[in-house]
């Protein structure tokens, strides 16, 4: 009795084991499968992506602006002399030469004032040559030397004459355009009275400020380009004039003057142009927009080495132009990155290249 009950524990024990056995070894079996799926996987999906060259190209940099025109030499004329007007010898809108005479003062006194001096420098010239035909011991070289000083002052009067009758006539001071007045014949007019404004429209100075970040780039000759804001098709080329030496503390921008030629004389100063600068470009890597990837970091690119695997590389963002982006980054031209499905991607990934 006691024999057969001992047979029958140990039978039992026997098929336990053995049943602990088999169920450790389909687990495992199970296991080993589950992690060799995983691992295909992994082996033989890879992310799929596009690249895309970098190219090195110079950034060119437009600075806009809103400025008025003047002419480029613009005064408004005035009298030096105090004169009842004779003759108004312009029209407004008129185009008029260097010293053209524009308005007439009478001159009476002016011109009796010359035939006097013209007649005392007469007499006193045919004294010194009287003097010079006698012998020496004639004359003294006292009377001498007073007949040459009466001479000199003679001329000196003289001269002094016609400046003062020439000032009766006031001239222009520069080709350029008469502007509107009302000045007519009979007219007095006094010392430092406005007659009329003159232009010289041949060329147009345009005035504008830039703001700070760009003030250092501003250098004379510097390309411009010029339309007026209410002609927006007609372009005029041109370029720096001058450029200021100060940042405005409040507006924190730059005074510049761009000038444009205008040899039909159509444009007219007081006007309003829009202004482009022209800034020297810089070579920056150039990459499509949809390269550009974000995160807390900033913005960076996934440049692809030779085995595919990825690397992130930084970028700051300098210009956008259309899909193409300039970038300050640590690329060189043939550099390739990852234009599509770089989202997900980390850094020493392999990936899977796709023709776009």
């Amino acid at each position: 009795m006691t024999a057969t009950v001992r047979s029958s524990v140990s039978g039992l024990v026997r098929s336990g084991v053995a049943f602990f056995a088999l169920l450790l070894s389909t687990t495992w079996l199970a296991t080993a499968a589950v992690h060799a799926q995983r691992a295909g996987k992994r082996g033989d999906i890879l992310p799929a992506v596009t690249l895309a060259d970098v190219k090195i190209q110079r950034m060119n940099q437009r600075v806009a602006a809103v400025g008025s025109g003047r002419a480029r030499q613009q005064v408004t004329l005035t009298t030096r002399v105090a004169g009842v007007i004779d003759k108004v010898m312009f029209e407004g809108g008129q185009l008029v030469e260097a010293n053209q005479g524009l308005v007439q003062l009478n001159a009476d006194t002016e011109a009796i004032a010359v035939e006097t001096a013209q007649a005392q420098r007469a007499q006193a010239a045919d004294t010194v040559a009287r003097y010079k035909q006698l012998n020496e011991g004639t004359v003294t070289k006292v009377a001498v030397a007073e007949a040459d000083t009466a001479l000199k002052v003679a001329d000196a009067t003289l001269r002094k004459a016609k400046d003062e009758l020439d000032r009766m006539t006031i001239k222009a001071p520069f080709k350029g355009i008469m502007g509107l007045s009302n000045l007519q014949a009979g007219d007095y007019l006094a010392v430092g009275n406005p007659i009329a404004t003159i232009d010289d429209r041949t060329t147009i100075l345009i005035e504008f400020t830039v703001p700070e970040a760009v003030a250092s780039s501003m250098k004379v000759g510097l390309p411009v380009r010029a339309n007026l804001i209410t002609r927006s098709g007609e372009i005029i080329e041109g370029k720096i004039q001058a450029v200021g030496t100060r940042i405005d503390p409040v507006s924190r921008t730059l005074a510049v003057r761009a000038e444009i030629p205008n040899p039909d004389l159509k444009l007219i100063p007081g006007s309003t142009f829009s202004i482009s600068v022209q800034l020297p470009g810089q070579d920056s890597p150039v990459v499509p927009a949809l390269a550009i990837q974000w995160d807390k970091k900033g913005a960076f690119v996934w440049r692809v080495s030779d085995k595919n695997t990825v690397e992130r590389v930084d970028a700051a963002i300098l210009d956008r132009n259309g899909d193409r982006v300039y970038i300050d980054a640590q690329l060189k031209a043939g550099d390739k990155v990852v234009k599509e499905g770089g989202s997900s991607l980390r850094d020493g990934q392999t990936v899977r290249p796709q023709s776009s």
